[in-house]
């Protein structure tokens, strides 16, 4: 066990943790913890035979990634050729790194991967999207399938000054008023063409993510707000063709599968937790609106696609204010 001990942030929680975690804010030294963070020297996860519940997750691409499983109050997380995960009722989560993977690929698995899914297992609504917040005041989350390019346009919309708060975790918080993104961390996790080609004076600065792929991780300025009511949701769609910039408004039934279909889950045998979500999903997409977002894969067209979405989004905006100011009268 390490002999200092880190104080974090994610997702306006605190970590407090065996392991240095570069990728969140410091945060003043404290007893109180949300999660406490140990590192095993041995392997936690439990003979097949005393498990109640497993779930197997796979990729895109429908291969196997990691497997979850419950034994009682724990839950336990194996990803294979990277790490193992125990995490107790209260609240203690014990990493092993197996022997041929590396520190950023345990750090990757717990932040990516175990945090937000222990939020939403908590009855959290937690996004795989990417939330950028514009010079003009204007909160976007990005949501959709791998590969569509969240990362890309978030690293676009930061090359335009924009403030990037998170490319694929985002807390959704609720009040009367509006709907809220709490980002889990501050940072792009990109492939070497897209950031050679969106960011590329700052592809020194950047680290591997994880052993076994070629993604770089960019950290970003933190935050300066614990969260930020959103604007717009938008849902990248696959590219028409080479040209075509399509934006258009999701339909209410869409937009609430889209979102259910992108939060993180843990335990999906827990029907109170998926009831949950999907009234969440519904009070979200009531109140925000949803924009459909196809654009060619090319980064020369980010600028134009940049320029189009928010012009899109005033638009909106001014619908809604029109809208309201009638409900009022």
């Amino acid at each position: 066990m390490s002999a200092t001990i880190y104080h974090h942030r994610f997702a306006g929680l605190r970590l407090v943790s065996d392991l240095h975690l570069p990728e969140l804010p410091r945060a003043a030294p404290d007893a109180w913890a949300d999660f406490r963070i140990t590192i095993a020297p041995t392997p936690v996860f439990p003979a097949m035979a005393s498990v109640d519940w497993q779930h197997d997750f796979t990729d895109n691409d429908g291969a196997h990634a990691f497997r979850c499983v419950r034994v009682g109050g724990e839950y336990g997380f194996d990803f294979p050729g990277v790490a193992q995960a125990w995490v107790t009722p209260d609240n203690g989560i014990a990493l092993w790194q197996r022997h041929d993977s590396t520190m950023e690929s345990v750090r990757h698995v717990l932040l990516d991967q175990v945090l937000p899914r222990l939020l939403a297992q908590r009855g959290h609504m937690v996004l795989h999207g990417a939330a950028v917040h514009t010079q003009d005041d204007c909160t976007l989350l990005m949501i959709g399938d791998s590969g569509m390019g969240k990362s890309t346009l978030a690293a676009a919309f930061g090359r335009a000054g924009a403030d990037v708060l998170s490319d694929d975790g985002v807390l959704i918080a609720f009040d009367a008023a509006s709907i809220h993104a709490v980002p889990c961390y501050a940072g792009l996790r990109l492939w070497p063409d897209s950031l050679g080609s969106v960011l590329a004076d700052r592809v020194a600065d950047s680290t591997a993510m994880a052993h076994y792929n070629d993604k770089r991780r960019l950290l970003q300025p933190g935050p300066t707000r614990a969260s930020y009511p959103i604007d717009a949701i938008v849902l990248l769609q696959p590219s028409i063709d080479a040209s075509t910039i399509a934006i258009q408004s999701c339909a209410t039934q869409a937009a609430c599968i889209a979102l259910v279909g992108n939060a993180f889950q843990l335990d999906l045998g827990d029907h109170g937790n998926l009831v949950a979500l999907l009234a969440r999903a519904a009070d979200v997409v009531q109140r925000v609106p949803v924009l459909s977002l196809a654009y060619p894969r090319d980064y020369t067209a980010l600028p134009r696609v940049m320029e189009r979405l928010l012009s899109e989004l005033h638009q909106v905006a001014r619908a809604h204010d029109n809208v309201a100011c009638i409900a009022r009268r």
